[in-house]
């Protein structure tokens, strides 16, 4: 994996400000941890299943 430079650094920095928006998620321990272990074992990551699952619920239930 190759390094960013400050600038490029600064200019995604840049634009994950300009177009997302960090949503906080609390949960049990356990939940978490069975969370983690599922994303784990499907070679996942969490951010990347949690935006798909609720895509896909709010996709069944307009």
């Amino acid at each position: 994996m190759v390094a960013l430079s400050d600038a490029q650094r600064k200019a995604n920095d840049k634009y994950i400000q300009n177009n997302y928006k960090q949503v906080k998620l609390s949960m049990p321990n356990a939940e978490a941890e069975a969370l983690e272990q599922y994303c784990k074992t499907k070679e996942l990551t969490k951010a990347g299943f949690i935006r798909q699952a609720i895509k896909e619920k709010m996709e069944r239930e307009p």
